[in-house]
């Protein structure tokens, strides 16, 4: 009994990731049957007459009925919630427990049957038995990031993430095409391939871009922000200035974050993008105008006459924000000191007040 209830727990942990609406989806339940997010229907072909990108699918691979007396356990092991989800069937998941180590060994094929139902059921169970140091188990989930199933591909990119380093970097040629909505339509394997892409650092850059081309055109801010995010630690610094210097422009504030955000680590190196953190400033959202501000004045001297350029918008949050990155420069605001005299007759008083501060210091007072 103990080893069914370990194993039902590691396959509700397995099931459940990768198929919540969102990047990081929410902590399991403490229940012993866990549901996940069915998949929705591809969308349907454009008309031909219709000029636009034509949907690239996944590669169609030889699949036909796996004889095995098991194939009907794997078929069993999922069922729908009937709420768009789907939860472990137990009576299935039994079964697949009192399966012997030989036994086991022959739901492998199940992952090329023909039926999805099979294909879903093998590769969230055998997910729990993968070996990382398995050649065989290796190439067999490799070889699911083409299935046409997007809940069956989203298992297989769980499984990349335990791969080895060798592993993960010989799998880039798979991965990266993963990135581009024609080839995947599901928002959170996409968010995921990148971030995987971004765990292998400068050895997935040959997988640049395709990211670049997700940061800048993808549909979904998620996935845009992720692969952000990924250019990030992949490029090397002064080459991912560019990139996220645009995505200060990104249509939603979670990506503006993200690219202010990373900005700021990047600190003096990020100097190019001063004037674009400058008119962050004013942004419509507060935690990209403050994150941008950060960014400056990690920045250093570089910032000071960007700084100095938005004391004149017609915004006060914007001067007073301004004021306060150029006092935080310290002594390196000098050279705006004329700008920040005027500021001194400004119409709002916490703008004249910050001004004043901000000439005593330099002063040495």
């Amino acid at each position: 009994m103990p080893r069914i209830l370990l194993s039902s727990i590691a396959v509700i942990v397995f099931v459940t990731s990768g198929c919540g609406k969102s990047p990081s989806p929410p902590p399991p339940k403490n229940e012993s049957v866990t549901t996940i997010a069915e998949p929705s229907p591809s969308p349907a072909p454009l008309p031909t007459a219709v000029p636009t990108k034509p949907v690239v699918q996944p590669p169609a691979n030889t699949l036909a009925p796996v004889a095995s007396p098991y194939r009907d356990f794997a078929a069993r092991y999922l069922d729908s919630d009937g709420q768009g989800g789907w939860r472990t069937n137990e009576k299935a998941a039994t079964d697949l427990e009192k399966l012997g180590p030989d036994e086991r060994a022959q739901l492998w094929p199940l992952l090329k049957d023909s039926q999805v139902e099979v294909r879903r059921g093998a590769a969230v169970y055998l997910l729990s038995q993968l070996e990382p140091s398995n050649s065989e188990h290796v190439a067999a989930f490799s070889s699911l990031l083409d299935d046409s199933d997007r809940m069956v591909r989203a298992r297989a990119l769980d499984a990349a993430r335990q791969f080895s380093h060798a592993d993960q970097i010989a799998l880039l040629p798979r991965l990266t095409p993963m990135l581009d909505p024609q080839r995947e339509d599901r928002p959170e394997n996409r968010a995921a391939t990148a971030r995987l892409c971004a765990s292998l650092k400068k050895d997935a850059a040959p997988s640049l871009p395709g990211l670049q081309a997700a940061a800048t055109n993808d549909s979904d801010p998620k996935v845009r922000a992720t692969a952000l995010a990924a250019i990030a630690q992949i490029s090397d610094p002064q080459a991912s200035v560019a990139h996220l210097a645009k995505g200060l422009a990104d249509k939603d504030a979670a990506v503006r974050v993200v690219a202010a955000a990373r900005l700021r680590q990047l600190g003096p190196t990020a100097a190019p993008a001063t004037k674009d953190l400058a008119q962050a400033l004013a942004d419509s959202s507060p935690d990209v105008a403050q994150a941008a501000a950060d960014s400056l004045i990690r920045i250093g001297p570089p910032a000071v006459q960007p700084l100095a350029a938005q004391l004149s918008s017609k915004s006060a949050t914007v001067r007073k924000l301004a004021l306060s990155s150029l006092a935080r420069l310290g002594p390196a605001a000098k050279p705006a000191s004329s700008q920040i005299e005027k500021c001194k007759q400004d119409s709002d008083p916490q703008v004249r007040q910050l001004a004043d501060e901000l000439l005593k210091i330099l002063a040495g007072q």
